[in-house]
């Protein structure tokens, strides 16, 4: 799993740490940088994650339409979505409004996180989706499951 430092993805980060030892977890700087290191990690034999927030969305679109899409490389993002219901920074609503219409316009199957309780079998249910048929995919975690404590943070993942 590479992944972007972002706080709401702490908490499942942490998760992993905690409960899911063989879960390798490594840490990139950027988001593209993160996909070419996913990217590698697939044509090495590995079924690649990469965690980050939805304004990171925006500096991947090269990466994913270039490299990952084109040549089937396939990635399961798992995206904390930023700029909804609650979002105290005016400056992430943009992107994160526009991340699912970008997917859908780049081919991108997304499924998004109903329930603290639905998260695991969502994922499981992208990630085999996505490994299945060879496309990126994206499994979109809404704010409220990862800043609430009754959300991801509790260990719903």
């Amino acid at each position: 799993m590479v992944y972007v430092p972002d706080n709401p993805l702490s908490h499942v980060l942490r998760v992993f740490e905690d409960q899911f030892r063989d879960v390798r977890l490594l840490l990139a700087t950027r988001e593209e940088e993160a996909f070419g290191i996913a990217a590698g990690l697939y044509l090495g034999g590995r079924l690649p994650t990469v965690m980050l927030q939805s304004s990171g969305i925006g500096n991947s679109l090269n990466a994913l339409t270039s490299l990952l899409l084109p040549y089937q490389i396939p990635v399961l993002m798992v995206v904390s979505m930023r700029g909804d219901a609650g979002e105290w920074n005016s400056a992430q609503v943009p992107m994160g409004r526009a991340v699912r219409a970008i997917f859908d316009a780049i081919g991108v199957p997304h499924a998004t996180v109903d329930s603290a309780g639905g998260a695991s079998e969502t994922v499981r249910v992208a990630g085999t989706t996505t490994f299945g048929t060879r496309v990126t995919g994206a499994c979109l975690l809404p704010r409220r499951l990862t800043v609430s404590d009754t959300g991801l943070r509790s260990g719903g993942l």
